[in-house]
Order: structure tokens, then sequence, then C-alpha cells
């Protein structure tokens, strides 16, 4: 009897450490997960139809806690429509942003009156002094942009590796903490070409009419120092906005 029980306690152990083995070093295993989960992501973040916003940005020297503020707005469709507008201070009013299909952005500056396409070279930029790029910017789907590979998981979070599917790109990868619950990201490590890392985005959510809506993020540049919060009120989600709003014209204010 002592002999049996003993054979089913190994049995048992043997088949859990197999699982976990299997968990951790599978490589297809790992990245079937990884990419449903980031599909069940992108399921939360781009579950609304449309989205408008009052934007408090929050430029914080981290060595000396000084901080400058800019205001802007933004009015969002789907998951690859997006106007980015600048409304504070006066330097930078007027100053926009247009994500399109297709990995399309456009940039207005007023003083040069005319909308201009950004390059794959010109996305790693900093946007407006922010520490985030203009790929960061960038509204598309996550599953569309990277490979995902489940590395491991917390109390609250699986972790995932991200790999751009695209070599136009200023990171080698990214590390996502995706909350378990309710799918959502809680965190971003961004690493450089390098392997190194080089930025941190942490996400908060809110929930609006039954959706997950991000009301806050904030960018962290650990080479210089200095953190960029984006910070949205007067949320406002499926109103039906039009396409006609998503045009280079419309960028520019005509």
């Amino acid at each position: 009897m002592i002999k049996n029980k003993t054979m089913k306690i190994k049995f048992v152990t043997l088949f859990t450490l197999t699982t976990i083995l299997m968990f951790n070093f599978n490589p297809v295993f790992s990245q079937k997960n990884g990419n449903n989960l980031l599909k069940k992501m992108d399921n939360t973040m781009f579950a609304i139809k449309d989205k408008t916003a009052d934007i408090k940005m929050v430029l914080t020297n981290l060595s000396n806690r000084k901080e400058k503020i800019k205001l802007a707005t933004i009015i969002q469709k789907d998951a690859n429509k997006k106007i980015f507008r600048y409304t504070y201070p006066k330097v930078d009013s007027g100053i926009a942003t247009l994500s399109l299909p297709n990995n399309e952005i456009y940039l207005y500056l007023p003083l040069f009156k005319k909308p201009k396409k950004i390059t794959s070279i010109a996305e790693g930029n900093t946007f407006n002094q922010s520490d985030f790029s203009v790929e960061d910017m960038a509204t598309k789907k996550y599953s569309e942009k990277y490979l995902a590979t489940l590395t491991g998981s917390n109390d609250s979070a699986y972790i995932l590796k991200l790999t751009p599917k695209s070599p136009d790109t200023q990171y080698s990868y990214l590390t996502l903490f995706l909350n378990k619950k309710f799918f959502y990201p809680e965190k971003f490590e961004f690493y450089n070409l390098k392997g190194r890392k080089v930025k941190e985005s942490v996400f908060h959510f809110i929930k609006i009419d039954g959706y997950w809506v991000s009301d806050k993020v904030s960018m962290i540049n650990l080479k210089k120092k200095h953190s960029t919060s984006i910070i949205m009120t007067n949320i406002k989600i499926n109103q039906g906005l039009k396409d006609t709003l998503f045009t280079v014209d419309n960028l520019a204010g005509k």
C-alpha cells in the first residue's frame, strides 16, 4: 500500500514538472499563448469604437523635479485613426499628428502650413520634447505590430516578450506586463537595438460605460532621467465619429 502511494506521488510530481517544463521551454507553446494573450489585450484596448478627450501632459526632469505643462486634445476612431493636437502653450498650439491605417503618420507644424508624412526613420524621434517617440504615439493593434512570447507571470500579470514584425523600429523588443483579470497593459519596458532597456511606460485604466479606457500613461526615459505623463479628462466614447475627421486636410485645419 505504501509502495503504491509512493509511486502515485512520484507520478504526480513527474507530471507537474513535465507540465512546467513544457510551459517554460516549449517556444511554440509559449508563442501561441503569447499571441493569443496579446489579441485579448487588443480586444480590451480597442473595444470602443471612438474616443475624444482633453489631455494634460506633464514633462518632468527627474533629477531636479522641474515640470513643464502642455495641453492637447485627442480624437480617435477604431485602432488606427487618431489626431493628437496641442492647444497650450502658445508656442506649441496647433502642432498635431495624424495616424492612419497602414502605418501612415503625418505631422503638422503651423509654421510650415503644410502636413508632412513621417518616414520610418523619423518615427524614432521624440514627439515635441516628450519622452514618447512618434512611433510610440502611433495607433495600431499590438498583435499587428509584434510577435508575442509568454515568458512568465507574477501575482497580477502575465509577462510577454514582444518582438517587432517590422525592421523599421527603434526597439529590439518590448516586455509587456498584462493584467491577468482584465487583459489591459500594466507596464511596458522598451529595449533598444543593442538590447538595453531605455524606457518604461506605466498605464492606468478606468471603466466607462462598461469599457476599460486608459486615462493615464507615464513614460520614463531611463537614460535622460526624464518622464512624461499623459492624463486624460473629459473622456467621451462611442459618439459615432465620422471618418472624414481623420484626413490630412483636417489635420491642417482646412
